[in-house]
């Protein structure tokens, strides 16, 4: 048809070439010439109608031109768009082939097209969808340079941020308006958000293949939609945020609970070492350093737990500060771009770390200091060991008392002993002579070679009847041997002790304002096990000698009263 149109014109500027040479010759002779009147015979008449035909032709031809080159785009991006778009799926080529009349077409388009109604209907014949030519065979050669092109169009888009050949450029006194996101293939408005996809799309996109079987919603249902459900997400992590700060306030809470007891076992050491700081300067720093130690290795766990808990409220805080920053953005277009990915992110939930309390141990630092280095100096000790004597109105039956109530040990039934309700009648068990309201007091207790035995702390209230669990939640604060194997402390479960050396006298020190009870191998004044709990009735000393089973192996227990 260019082919045409272009002779066509040819031809009609060659025959007004002749006239306006004609015209020029009659001028310039000096006097003017009638136009001689030419008679149209035979093959001049036709060569005449050609001309006018001619003429009417490149008039039309001159409007179709205009006509489409109004409708060309003046952006080369878009151009480049349209030459690169199947005229069949009205999206950019997908494996470009050629036809045996040059038309491109995708190959699974034009074999879709074939094999479908509008097809030629014959297997041995093909048709062009465009120029609907005829040719035999269904035919056709991949086009790498067209699959090339828009290869390197696409990357374009993608370098350039979709926006290849928009221009720009106002004013100095014009404000600039943002550009309108535009589709990276056709280089349309984007109007409509894919569910499936999550991601915009053009109207064209909604119409193609790629999208004609999913779900479609305008841009500013989808807004309000996702900006819900943003905020949504925004809510739970900003509840397990205030979660994992709530847990970082609560193990500094801890920590400055650990510094105050810190501090407070420090001014007691002070106090005690006040009188005996010449001799006893360097024992007094070394129990300071065990101290210190011992805080710092409760410290570096905390600062542990703190640094778990400070990841964790980083992660907490990133994820919530991309949702935010999503959700400051005012623009829709901006904040439904990369959607897809803020939204397949796994939900955040806040982990919080095992803490095990911290705990000082005041049997180890406080105690009986005085009295553990009373050998160095024997002056200004407090507590001072007491001299407690065994109660016989409590003792059990099968046991028997020295008359200065310092031993006890088995014997047989004794059926004299009448009942009381202070008498253990089931546990070979008895209590001491001295209640203890307030203060601190120390006794110790020789258990000789004996393989089964009991010694500590018991309430006023404890149930003397039946048989009887020795632990904290019953009254009773104890260390135990239980048949020369292991050493225990009476707590549910048994905490076993392990010893470098067998015991043969037991220190019990008791700190009735602090809630402490504290055991040592009163020895070396080495320290075994300290209870704390809370005290608020009259406690004595417990005594336990055993099993019926074993009593007969048993030495007796006795009071020990060091001389100073």
């Amino acid at each position: 048809r260019k082919h045409c149109t272009r002779r066509r014109r040819k031809e009609g500027f060659e025959i007004r070439r002749e006239r306006r040479a004609s015209a020029t010759s009659g001028v310039r002779g000096g006097r003017k010439k009638k136009s001689p009147k030419i008679t149209l015979k035979g093959s001049k008449r036709e060569t005449a109608t050609e001309c006018g035909k001619t003429e009417a032709s490149e008039r039309e031809s001159r409007k179709q031109q205009a006509k489409m080159s109004a409708q060309v785009p003046k952006n080369p991006a878009q151009r480049l768009s349209r030459d690169l778009t199947c005229s069949i799926c009205l999206d950019l080529f997908r494996q470009p082939v050629s036809l045996p009349c040059d038309h491109t077409f995708c190959q699974a388009c034009i074999s879709g097209y074939w094999v479908g109604p509008r097809g030629p209907g014959q297997g041995s014949t093909g048709s062009c969808p465009q120029c609907r030519k005829v040719f035999p065979g269904q035919t056709y050669r991949p086009n790498r340079i067209v699959a090339n092109i828009v290869e390197s169009y696409c990357q374009g888009l993608e370098e350039s941020g979709g926006l290849l050949g928009g221009g720009g450029g106002g004013g100095g006194g014009v404000l600039d308006v943002p550009p309108v996101p535009r589709c990276g293939r056709h280089r349309e408005e984007l109007k409509l958000f894919c569910e499936e996809d999550q991601e915009l799309v053009c109207l064209v996109c909604g119409i193609s293949q790629e999208h004609r079987s999913h779900t479609l919603m305008c841009v500013q249902e989808a807004q309000q939609r996702f900006r819900a459900s943003l905020n949504s997400s925004a809510s739970a992590l900003q509840a397990e945020l205030n979660l994992a700060l709530q847990c970082e306030r609560e193990t500094e809470e801890e920590v400055k609970k650990l510094k105050e007891h810190t501090a407070d076992l420090k001014q007691r050491i002070e106090t005690q070492f006040s009188d005996l700081h010449q001799f006893l300067y360097q024992e007094e720093k070394l129990l300071q350093v065990k101290l210190k130690t011992e805080e710092r290795r409760e410290l570096i766990r905390l600062d542990e737990h703190k640094a778990l808990l400070c990841v964790e409220i980083s992660r907490l805080r990133r994820a919530l500060a991309d949702i935010e920053e999503k959700l400051r953005e005012q623009d829709s277009f901006t904040l439904l771009r990369n959607i897809k990915t803020l939204l397949q992110r796994q939900p955040l939930k806040f982990e919080k770390p095992a803490l095990t309390p911290p705990s000082l141990c005041e049997g180890r630092f406080a105690g009986p200091l005085q009295y553990r280095v009373w050998k160095s100096l024997k002056s200004s000790i407090y507590p001072v060991p007491s001299a407690i004597t065994f109660n016989s109105s409590t003792a059990n039956p099968w046991l028997s008392l020295t008359s200065s109530l310092t031993c006890v040990r088995y014997q047989t039934f004794n059926s004299a002993v009448q009942d009381n309700p202070q008498r253990f009648n089931a546990a070979l068990s008895l209590l001491g002579s001295q209640g203890f309201t307030h203060g601190r007091h120390y006794w110790e207790i020789e258990v000789y070679s004996s393989t089964v035995w009991t010694v500590g702390v018991a309430r006023e209230s404890v149930a003397r009847k039946g048989v009887i669990k020795a632990l904290p939640t019953n009254g009773f604060w104890t260390l135990s041997l239980s048949y020369g194997v292991q050493y225990m402390a009476g707590t549910s479960p048994p905490t076993v002790l392990s010893l470098e050396e067998p015991l043969a006298r037991i220190g019990v020190y008791l700190d009735y304002k602090r809630g402490l009870v504290s055991f040592y191998n009163a020895e070396s004044m080495t320290h075994l096990y300290t209870f704390k709990d809370t005290f608020t009735e009259t406690l004595y000393p417990y005594f336990n000698l055993g099993f019926l089973d074993k009593v007969h192996e048993n030495e007796p227990l006795k009071v020990f009263l060091p001389k100073i």
